[in-house]
């Protein structure tokens, strides 16, 4: 693993290869932004240094993971596969969080996510929206479906952290269904500016949650449908997703009342 900043003379395949943007990890105060061309899973790495002792904020991004991880324990597929770092942005941030705070600081990187993904979609007709609790969704004429997802966790302890982890599809998605790239419409960034951009955003959202919250919510391809949550019980409810409540819980209105959702998978209905 490489401490980006503290590469003062690369050589240079690597200067290739190595993100571009710690200057923008400094200016949202987070640290040192470390760079690995292949890992088991960025959050992964965080956390055990966390538990290890290091509880600093920190960026870490990869060129290719080998088991990313999604919600509920299920396996991220990166389209990277040891080639273009240009496929994928795969990075995990970790930050300082109480546990109160954890949906914010998840909230504050989807939501520089989302403007780092619509500014390089500019121009293009593209939209780019959020689906509770951790996706965004392209949506653009012939190309719509999953763009990235998000991962938090909290690392318990004095002081405890979050670790955030993103996957954004680039220039290619993965085979998974659904799984789009910013590439079939029409972005054009590289990996390394998008993460620039995000860094930039990232830097305003993290003092101000409520911004964050409020700009996914009117990014929102989830509030005001009608859906269907499946839970892990493996029961559902169906009702009309009405908002996500300042603890990250969708509320849903099903059957005379409102439901409160922690966690589940949301199937949006027409």
């Amino acid at each position: 693993m490489l401490d980006v900043a503290s590469q003062t003379a690369p050589a240079p395949d690597a200067a290739e290869r190595l993100p571009l943007s710690s200057a923008a990890a400094r200016r949202a105060g987070l640290g040192p932004l470390l760079h690995t061309v292949s890992t088991g899973s960025t959050n992964d790495d965080l956390a055990l240094a966390a538990r290890r002792g290091d509880r600093t904020p920190a960026v870490l991004v990869a060129d290719h993971q080998t088991a990313g991880r999604g919600r509920l324990g299920r396996h991220w597929i990166d389209a990277a596969g040891g080639g273009s770092v240009d496929a994928s942005l795969l990075v995990s941030f970790r930050l300082p969080a109480a546990v109160s705070e954890a949906f914010d600081r998840a909230a504050a990187v989807s939501a520089s996510a989302l403007v780092a993904a619509s500014g390089a979609l500019a121009g293009s007709g593209a939209q780019v929206r959020a689906k509770w609790p951790n996706d965004l969704l392209l949506e653009a004429p012939g190309v719509s479906g999953k763009l990235a997802g998000v991962l938090s966790e909290i690392v318990e302890g004095d002081p405890p952290v979050v670790v955030v982890g993103l996957g954004l599809n680039l220039a290619a998605a993965p085979t998974e269904p659904g799984a789009v790239s910013l590439a079939q419409a029409g972005g054009r960034a590289s990996r390394d500016r998008l993460l620039e951009s995000l860094l930039d955003a990232l830097a305003g959202y993290l003092p101000d949650p409520a911004r964050a919250r409020a700009e996914l919510a009117a990014a929102s391809a989830t509030i005001g449908r009608p859906v269907r949550v499946e839970l892990s019980d493996g029961t559902s409810v169906e009702g009309v997703a009405r908002q996500i409540d300042a603890s990250g819980r969708l509320v849903v209105a099903s059957g005379g009342r409102d439901v409160r959702i922690e966690a589940g998978d949301v199937f949006h209905l027409r």
